[in-house]
């Protein structure tokens, strides 16, 4: 199975044309998961792509305009829905079965309030079910995702990658800088990720960022690829 992740920054804007130039070359995938898609003019010509390349099974966590959520798209049948266990918050994951794998499709918000999607992935992680988390995560290791420690909840990321969750990324690249966006001062963050249950990652064949997206400007955050041998 072949999953990417994008981050559309704000529903995608003016460079819809260039956003659906990226999903065209992302068409041999099965799954692609959206962060910050919007129910918004935008949204009905991404989602008439996505079917036109076989991803005819759709999800949206969101139906406002200006509200930032998570849109997956899938070329298999799947079964998806959000959960009011998050409350305010359950417009940020979306939960997805497809294929046996239950994928957690996220777009984590801001500073502290982090917490309530930490604490409630962390109780997923120890169903011992198999487990894709992904997204716009909004957090990484300190020194390690980023050169300095500026991270809110960076501690709460590193306890969900103890409770039965392994980074896909590090599983292939322990020591390797790299970075999914930059701030406006320069500085490099990597903040999508994709994680996966601990019984999976050997079957983690690749999982890498595709950076032309975010260079060419069609969003501000890389692509995110993961390629899993089931």
């Amino acid at each position: 199975m072949k999953i990417a992740t994008w981050n559309l920054r704000h529903g995608g804007g003016t460079r819809i044309r260039a956003i659906c130039n990226v999903v065209r070359d992302l068409s041999a995938f099965d799954v692609l998961i959206f962060t910050e898609f919007r129910e918004n003019k935008n949204a009905s010509t991404l989602k008439k792509q996505c079917e036109l390349l076989g991803f005819v099974h759709l999800f949206s966590s969101v139906n406002e305009p200006k509200k930032n959520g998570v849109l997956i798209a899938s070329k298999a049948k799947m079964s998806a829905s959000t959960t009011a266990e998050l409350l305010e918050h359950q417009h940020r994951v979306v939960i997805a079965e497809i294929g046996g794998i239950h994928l957690y499709g996220c777009y984590f918000p801001q500073r502290e309030a982090k917490e309530a999607l930490f604490h409630f992935l962390q109780k997923q992680a120890t169903t011992n079910l198999p487990i894709v988390v992904t997204g716009d995560i909004n957090t990484g290791l300190h020194f390690k995702d980023e050169r300095r420690a500026s991270f809110y909840c960076a501690e709460h990321f590193e306890a969900l990658l103890k409770s039965g969750l392994s980074d896909a990324y590090r599983h292939l690249h322990p020591d390797k800088a790299e970075f999914s966006w930059y701030s406006n001062a320069g500085n490099g963050f990597r903040i999508d990720h994709f994680l996966v249950s601990d019984s999976m990652v050997d079957q983690v064949l690749r999982c890498e960022y595709l950076h032309e997206p975010r260079e060419q400007k069609s969003s501000d955050h890389s692509v995110m690829a993961l390629h899993l041998s089931r």
